[in-house]
């Protein structure tokens, strides 16, 4: 059973953006079951890894959505998206200096349960009613 739900509540109604807001569900999900089984460090490879390509995709993918859309909350929005992403690189940066640990899997899985329950369940679905306009 996964920890993580994914639930059509929290959908956009884009596609895209659903699809990659599920796919990043499913490896915060990953860290948190190979944290209990004992695999904590590989499997933070993992999602570090994704993350990196994440970071770039979907928030360039988000941000154009806004811009076509005129969101007002565009500013604020790309400036929690640039917060993530140095918070991101931090890790990485952490992770390539210090290596990986139980420790840093704790704070990532932390960090990324944060980013979900007021990213992506709260600022971006304040967009979901300029997407309906």
């Amino acid at each position: 059973m996964p920890i993580l739900e994914w639930n059509r509540s929290l959908e956009t109604g884009i596609e895209l953006i659903d699809n990659q807001h599920q796919e990043l569900f499913r490896r915060i999900d990953r860290l948190e079951l190979a944290m209990y089984n004992g695999r904590a460090v590989t499997e933070l490879r993992n999602l570090l890894e994704y993350l990196e390509s994440y970071i770039i995709e979907h928030f360039h993918d988000e941000e154009e959505l806004m811009l076509r859309i005129n969101y007002p909350g565009y500013a604020a929005h790309v400036k929690e998206h640039n917060d993530f992403r140095n918070k991101i690189n931090s890790l990485l940066a952490e992770c390539k200096g210090k290596g990986i640990d139980s420790y840093l899997a704790i704070d990532v899985d932390k960090q990324m349960r944060k980013w979900l329950e007021h990213h992506i369940m709260k600022t971006d679905m304040a967009i979901v009613p300029f997407i309906n306009k």
